[in-house]
C-alpha cells in the first residue's frame, strides 16, 4: 500500500494585545527619564546640603580650637605680668603695661620665662596686635632686646579676626580702653587689676574673657595692694 503522507499544518495562534505591548512606548520612556532627572537633582541637593553642614561644622570646630589655644596663651601671659619697664631702643623706657590708643595693640612685660644666657631674668616683652591679614598675632622679645632692633618671636593665634577689644579696670572701677586711663596719674610701672579682652571673628562669632591682672601702682600711698598668681611685684619693681 502506498504510504500516506500526512501533513499537519500548525494553526496560527492569535497575537494577544499584551504581547504586542511588551516594550516601553516613547511616552513612557520620556516620563521615566524625567522622573530619573528629578530624583537625581533632589539627591544632588541633599548631598550638597549635607556637605555644606559638614563644612560649617568643621569650620566651627577649627575656630573653637584656635580660640581655645589663644585664650590659653593670653591667660598665661596675663598671669605673669611684671612691673618692669622695657628699653625702646631710642634711649627711653616704655611703660610696664600700655595700650595703643590709635588701634588695637597691647604691650607688657611678662615673667616666668626660662632663665637662659640671653635672658637671665626670664622676663620678656609681649605684644599683641592685629596684622594686615586680619590675624591676631603675639610677638615676644627678651627684656634685654629692643623691638626696634629685633623682629622678635612671632606666633599667629587666631585667623579671620574682625575686631579685638581690650579694657582695663581703672581705680574708679570703670573699664577703660586706654592704659594708663585718661585723666589719671599712673606710675610707669603701674599695672591694671583686671583686664577684659573680647575677640570678634569675621563670621560674627564673639568670645570674651575677664582676666585677673596685678593691682600695682607705686604712685599710691599703699604701694602694691595685691598681686596675681605667680607674680612678684616687690622683687621686680625697678625699671630696666
Amino acid at each position: 500500500m502506498a504510504k500516506l503522507k500526512l501533513k499537519f499544518k500548525r494553526k496560527a495562534m492569535p497575537v494577544s494585545r499584551r504581547d504586542r505591548q511588551s516594550g516601553f512606548t516613547l511616552i513612557e520612556a520620556v516620563v521615566s527619564l524625567m522622573l530619573l532627572a528629578v530624583m537625581s537633582v533632589m539627591s544632588y541637593q541633599a548631598v550638597e546640603v549635607i556637605l555644606g553642614a559638614n563644612e560649617r561644622s568643621r569650620g566651627q570646630l577649627e575656630d573653637e580650637s584656635q580660640l581655645h589655644r589663644a585664650w590659653q596663651v593670653i591667660s598665661r601671659d596675663i598671669m605673669h605680668l611684671r612691673p618692669r619697664g622695657f628699653a625702646d631702643g631710642l634711649g627711653g623706657t616704655e611703660r610696664a603695661y600700655l595700650t595703643d590708643p590709635s588701634d588695637f595693640g597691647l604691650r607688657f612685660s611678662r615673667g616666668g620665662g626660662p632663665m637662659v644666657r640671653s635672658n637671665p631674668t626670664g622676663i620678656s616683652r609681649i605684644e599683641y596686635r592685629l596684622n594686615n591679614d586680619n590675624q591676631l598675632e603675639r610677638l615676644s622679645w627678651p627684656i634685654t632686646a629692643s623691638s626696634l632692633t629685633s623682629e622678635g618671636n612671632r606666633l599667629i593665634l587666631v585667623h579671620d579676626v574682625d575686631e579685638v577689644k581690650i579694657e582695663q579696670l581703672s581705680r574708679d572701677n570703670n573699664f577703660s580702653p586706654d592704659w594708663p586711663p585718661l585723666n589719671q596719674n599712673h606710675h610707669t610701672l603701674s599695672l591694671p587689676k583686671m583686664i577684659r579682652i573680647t575677640i570678634k571673628l569675621e563670621n560674627g562669632s564673639e568670645t570674651s574673657r575677664l582676666l585677673p591682672g596685678l593691682n600695682f601702682d607705686p604712685n599710691l600711698k599703699t604701694g602694691s595692694t595685691g598681686s596675681a598668681a605667680g607674680s612678684d611685684p616687690g622683687g621686680s619693681a625697678n625699671a630696666n
